[in-house]
This record gives C-alpha cells, sequence and structure tokens, in this order.
C-alpha cells in the first residue's frame, strides 16, 4: 500500500499548484476586471471526483477476494451513497443563475453538478454535526 502514500502527495501537489496558479500566472481580462482562470481547475476538480469514485469502486471488489462479509458491507455503503448522491441531484435545480457581467450562467451540467455537491455538502456536514453530539451524548451517559 505504499503506492497509495505517492498518489495522495501527488494529488496534494497538484491541488497546490492548482491553488497557486491563482495567484502566479498571467490574469485574464474581462470587461475591464483582471481576474484568474479557472476553467482548468474546475476540470482539475472534476478529476479528483472521479478518481474517487473510481477508487470507492474499486475497493469492494479488491475486498470480494480476501473478505467476502466486507465486501458485502462495503457494497451496502456503495450503495446507500449512490442513492444519496442520486437524491441530492434529482432535487437540484438547472435554472439559469444570473453573473455579476449581466448574462447567465446556463451549461446544465455545472449547473446540476455544483447543485449536487452544495446539497452534499450541506447533508455531510448536518451528518457530521449530529455524529459529535451522539457520541458526546453517548459518553456522557456512560
Amino acid at each position: 500500500m505504499k503506492w497509495v502514500k505517492y498518489v495522495e502527495y501527488l494529488l496534494f501537489a497538484v491541488t497546490i499548484l492548482c491553488f497557486a496558479s491563482l495567484f502566479f500566472l498571467p490574469q485574464v481580462q474581462h470587461m475591464g476586471d483582471s481576474h484568474a482562470n479557472p476553467e482548468w481547475i474546475m476540470l482539475w476538480m472534476y478529476g479528483i471526483v472521479i478518481i474517487g469514485v473510481v477508487c470507492a469502486l474499486i475497493s469492494p471488489i479488491k475486498n470480494l477476494f480476501s473478505s467476502p462479509k466486507a465486501a458485502l458491507k462495503a457494497l451496502i455503503g456503495l450503495v446507500v451513497a449512490a442513492a444519496v448522491v442520486f437524491g441530492c441531484y434529482a432535487i437540484s435545480s438547472a435554472e439559469p443563475v444570473p453573473n455579476s457581467a449581466g448574462g447567465f450562467f446556463e451549461n446544465v451540467f455545472d449547473l446540476k453538478f455544483t447543485d449536487t455537491m452544495l446539497y452534499l455538502t450541506y447533508l455531510v456536514g448536518g451528518a457530521s454535526i449530529l455524529a459529535i453530539l451522539a457520541g458526546e451524548i453517548r459518553n456522557a451517559i456512560k
């Protein structure tokens, strides 16, 4: 499993480079304002999400050969996670959003994807807070 550590370092380094590019790459002029071009950073974000999904799919398959019971639990968790993501995608909106230039963001994929990610972030954040509270209450009772 040494290769996982190297993959983590590589992903972290590329993410740091993406962040640094906002400050050090040439700025784009748009309507008299100078700003960084975040388009390729969005592509990197999509790539990170795809890498996470692929790893989540490969892990239960790898565990299937070593421990079928653990693989079954992982597959059930994966199905639940996929259902939550699909539910968040289903309630996300593709309605155009006005931007500061007077136009609209109209790319349906970007609108649905960002809404889905926001809903997932809210859901995971809320679940984390509830888990922390439940753990603290359980420890206080013991």
